[in-house]
Order: structure tokens, then C-alpha cells, then sequence
């Protein structure tokens, strides 16, 4: 693949890039990520603790005579007054984001709340794990140990976390390493450090990979990584492996991985022992996001418009089951705290539930 070509490429939103000889790599590869977002469900739980309130004035677009619901303007609503703001962020408008439709606005600004939660892990407490070639710098010995007891015991991680999240103020930019292979860094401590700390970071553990120089050449596109992932805890990267493709070059050197990464095209790196991974943090688009955004992207507004064609088509049960007459307007909402959600009438804040 030229270099013309993936200059051409690079920003595309909805275009994926694979470098390989191999011609069906990309189709596996998103083969696998479609699999993977199956597996992992509807984006939207629905949640019996959140506690809606009422609203006293309407003010939305009548569907259905007088039915009134825009779950998408909901969620609008959330990303603007809520989600965003609760990682650090506003709520972007078309002209600062070079996009002319409304609901391009809403997609783009969801990328950017789900890029920003992947970049900031929830404070709770996690289990550390550590891979046997792991080698702390002694000069940062103690403030390892503090950082783990940190991790341990539920603290805010963020201050430890990129520059990029509370110093440049710009959780929602693009972390390529982290997007295509879904590798943290860490520093050993808040003010920064000349060595950072390589881990996977899940919601219930931290997985210690290796320290290196902050300076050290190629650190972002380390092969190393991937080689200590799948010989410690493959089962956590095993979402990245390409299966029944024959061998594969899979051996780029530093300068080229840094060029390929640089392009935000996905390419494989293959461990010592023949397997084969491309993106097992998700993958790059070209245009920097990460592939499995975009997926739950999708999902969520497939999900809001399967809850809004709910509501239109029980319009009869839900008046019924909330005592409302056919002459009184129903005004339904969605409210929202990230992945969890629940269904209200909005002038007495009366929820609604639906067998799923």
C-alpha cells in the first residue's frame, strides 16, 4: 500500500486500513469485531435506579398525533448537559466540527464522550497483575508501589494517565496506541516521569506490561507489548487475533510501524511462537478513532430508534397502563447515564418499563 494511498486515506471516518500482503485480512479483521460486538450485547441496559423528574413544559416535535418522543434529541440532550461535561468536555457544534447535518453533530459528539470514557477508567478498585519481564526503574520502585495501591483501592487514575487528559485538557483526542491496540500508559507519578508504565486497564483489573523511556525509539508501536500480552494473559488480547490466514510478513520494522501507525492504518504483528494480531484494542479508522467506537456508535442509535418504534407502536397499552386519556398529549423521554437508561412519561416523571 503506497504512501500516496494512505495520505488519500487518512481521515476517512468510515474507512478501516489494513496493511498486509494478505487480501483478506481486513475482512477478518472486522469480521472479528463485528463478532466481538454481538457477543457483548445491546449498548443500553436498562436500569430500575435511575430516578427521572418532571418536566413542566414540552417541548418536542408531536409524532404520532399526540405522541411526543425524540429519543435521539434525548440523548442530544444527555451528551450536551451530562455526558460530556462529566468528562471535561462541551458539546460540539457543526461548525466547529466541520459537519453540515444534525445528526452527523449528535454521531460525532457520541465518538468523542465514547473515546473520552476509554481514555478515563472509573475510579474503583482493581486487581494488579504483573508480567514476568516487568522491570521497574528502582528510582520510581516506591512510587510503583504507591501507584498500585492506588489502583488497588479504587483511586483516580487520571492524574497518572496521558497529558492529554487533565493538563492539555483533551481526553476526547485520539490515542493511537490505546485505539489500536488498547494499551495504557502510565506515569509513576502526578508531575510525569522520564519512564511510563505499559498496562491494559479493565474495569475490574490492571495489567502491568513493561516500563520503558519515554524517549525510547518506537515506543508507541513496541511489538514488545504484544509479545508480553500474549505470552502473560492471552486470553485478554485474544479478541485481536487473525485466525486462518496463512503466515504473514508481520515482522515491519520500527521505522515502518511508526509510519503505518503515523497513517492510522491497522497492521499485524506477529509473536514469536506464529500468532498473528491486528487491532486488540478495537482498530484504527483512518481517521484516528477506534473501530469499536464507531460500532457502539452505531448500536446506540440503532437501540434509539428501536425504543422510539416501541413507544409509536404501544402508544394504546402505555396510555392504558398509565391511566392517560386518548385526549391528554403523552410525552415520552429517554433519560440516560452513560450505558444505562430507562423509559418515562415526562410531565409526572412516571417510568414505563417493556419486556426486552
Amino acid at each position: 500500500m503506497s504512501k500516496d494511498l494512505l495520505s488519500k486515506l487518512k481521515g476517512n471516518r468510515a474507512t478501516f486500513v489494513v496493511h498486509s500482503n494478505h487480501p483478506f485480512a481486513a475482512v477478518a479483521a472486522m469480521g472479528a469485531m463485528m463478532g466481538q460486538a454481538q457477543e457483548a450485547g445491546s449498548y443500553f441496559q436498562f436500569s430500575e435506579e435511575l430516578i427521572p423528574t418532571a418536566q413542566t413544559s414540552c417541548v418536542s416535535h408531536s409524532i404520532s398525533g399526540q405522541l411526543a418522543a425524540d429519543f435521539k434529541a434525548d440523548w442530544a440532550d444527555y451528551l450536551r448537559h451530562s455526558g460530556l461535561p462529566s468528562c471535561r468536555l462541551k458539546f460540539e457544534s457543526a461548525a466547529h466540527l466541520r459537519l453540515k447535518s444534525p445528526a452527523q453533530v449528535v454521531q460525532e459528539n457520541t465518538i468523542r464522550f465514547l473515546n473520552a470514557c476509554r481514555r478515563m477508567p472509573l475510579a474503583r478498585p482493581r486487581a494488579v497483575h504483573e508480567s514476568r519481564e516487568l522491570s521497574i526503574p528502582q528510582k520510581f520502585a516506591q512510587d510503583y508501589l504507591a501507584l498500585k495501591e492506588i489502583i488497588r483501592t479504587g483511586g483516580d487514575l487520571k492524574p497518572y494517565l496521558s497529558r492529554d487528559i487533565l493538563k492539555k485538557k483533551r481526553p476526547d483526542k485520539n490515542d493511537c496506541l490505546l485505539n489500536a491496540w488498547g494499551f495504557q500508559h502510565l506515569h509513576f507519578r502526578p508531575d510525569g516521569t522520564d519512564h511510563i508504565l505499559f498496562s491494559k486497564i479493565t474495569n475490574s483489573d490492571v495489567f502491568a506490561i513493561q516500563a520503558f523511556p519515554h524517549n525510547d525509539d518506537g515506543l508507541w508501536v513496541k511489538d514488545e507489548l504484544i509479545e508480553i500480552m500474549h505470552v502473560n494473559w492471552p486470553e485478554e488480547i485474544s479478541y485481536g487475533i487473525l485466525r486462518g490466514l496463512p503466515p504473514n510478513e508481520g515482522g515491519h520494522g520500527t521505522e515502518k510501524r511508526v509510519e503505518l501507525r503515523g497513517y492510522n492504518a491497522n497492521f499485524i504483528t506477529t509473536t514469536k511462537d506464529g500468532t498473528q494480531y491486528l487491532a486488540p484494542g478495537g482498530g484504527l479508522m483512518a481517521s484516528g478513532n477506534n473501530a469499536e467506537d464507531r460500532l457502539n456508535c452505531a448500536k446506540i442509535f440503532t437501540e434509539l430508534k428501536y425504543w422510539q418504534q416501541v413507544i409509536e407502536k404501544s402508544e394504546t397499552e402505555v396510555r392504558t397502563a398509565l391511566n392517560w386519556l386518548p385526549s391528554q398529549p403523552l410525552w415520552m423521554k429517554m433519560m440516560f447515564d452513560n450505558r444505562r437508561f430507562c423509559i418515562y412519561e415526562a410531565t409526572k416523571a412516571i417510568r414505563v418499563t417493556f419486556e426486552v
